[in-house]
């Protein structure tokens, strides 16, 4: 509620803004088409003409000021109204309030002794009075109620966009907890086995295994990651799953040192290579292949397909989690390339310099974990 209500308050802001510019160029051409259409006699001398500007400048500027304050009267002291009700309301009042002040705009001039040289108003010129006077309160209602129009699309399109964006931040966290029971159920059955045959590897084991889980509890708090250390857990990853699988799961990681400077979304990498552990064979006469690499500022993740027998149900979840999440931070692709003999994804790479990132560092000392 609160990041709608300050949405609410900067889009009325930037309309206050764009309120000065549409004055600026709004009413002067109002003030010229008012001299022009009112009169449509000869000016006798330089006083007349005077009046008549003198009377347009008046005119347009209550024209403008009456009607903008029954506006903002209704949207600020009656925003419950009904929209059909309130428009009509409007419409009345400051057309009758307009044309009653250009009245007595015409009854001061009558009474003030200077003017009395000035041409008086006949039936014509009267006429064209009370229509200008009308299209002017009609012009100005349209003005402001178009642009109060345009301020509520504005908001409720950014709140849409802000609730689909968190949608999509919500299923991805859903995502990456998943990890925890499905990865640590496995985990600890290699562990079990490790500890009775080697003693020593089931220290290193335990080692790789609390840092990926340090990684994976803290990078849920962080949108994104550089690369460095999204590579440094994925290498522990790498570890507990070689552990597991042996050299039945061979893993190639290729990223050159001027890649350093860009982000991720973390678990991505980790994500990908999961996906390929799930819905590939890998025994001793199938070994599984994953290569990671960056090709110009897209990271790679590349297995070759040798589905299994039974295979598990999949729904893509994660993939197009991860393909969301790009489009909605970065406005980028995620290329997927699905083969008869080998399954890619195409990760976009960001810059760290980017000042929409929030780059933060997983294992910084600050932690809880």
């Amino acid at each position: 509620m609160n990041n709608i209500l300050c949405c609410d308050k900067h889009l009325e802001q930037e309309f206050q803004k764009v309120e000065k510019k549409i004055k600026f160029i709004a009413i002067p051409v109002f003030i010229a088409v008012s001299f022009i259409y009112i009169t449509d006699i000869p000016i006798a001398n330089t006083a007349e003409l005077w009046c008549h500007i003198i009377n347009s400048i008046v005119g347009i500027l209550s024209i403008w000021a009456i009607t903008r304050t029954i506006i903002h009267f209704f949207k600020y002291r009656l925003p419950n109204l009904n929209h059909f009700l309130r428009i009509t309301l409007q419409l009345i009042l400051s057309i009758s309030l307009s044309i009653l002040c250009e009245i007595l705009l015409l009854i001061v001039n009558e009474n003030i002794r200077f003017l009395n040289h000035y041409h008086h108003l006949g039936v014509n010129e009267l006429k064209n009075l009370m229509i200008a006077t009308f299209l002017f309160t009609l012009l100005v209602n349209a003005i402001y109620e178009g642009f109060y129009l345009f301020l509520r699309l504005a908001q409720s399109a950014l709140v849409t966009e802000r609730y689909r964006k968190e949608s999509v931040e919500a299923k991805y966290q859903n995502l990456t907890s998943r990890l925890n029971p499905h990865f640590l159920f496995n985990s600890l059955n290699t562990l079990t086995a490790v500890v009775e045959e080697e003693p020593k590897k089931a220290v290193s084991y335990i080692q790789e295994l609390s840092t990926v889980y340090r990684y994976v509890l803290n990078s849920q708090k962080n949108t994104w990651v550089d690369l460095p250390q999204e590579l440094k857990f994925t290498n522990s990853y790498i570890q507990l799953l070689k552990m597991r699988f042996e050299d039945n799961l061979m893993v190639n990681l290729d990223i050159c040192e001027k890649h350093s400077t860009y982000c991720i979304l973390p678990l991505t990498i980790q994500l990908l290579i999961e996906n390929a552990v799930k819905h590939n064979e890998i025994s001793n006469t199938h070994a599984l292949n994953v290569q990671i690499y960056c090709q110009d500022e897209m990271l790679i993740v590349s297995n070759n397909k040798q589905k299994r027998i039974i295979m598990p149900s999949s729904t893509r979840v994660g993939l197009h989690n991860i393909s969301e999440r790009y489009k909605f931070l970065v406005n980028r692709e995620v290329i997927i390339e699905d083969l008869d003999d080998s399954f890619t994804v195409k990760i976009p790479l960001v810059k760290l310099s980017d000042s929409r990132l929030d780059i933060d560092n997983p294992d910084h000392e600050d932690t809880n974990y």
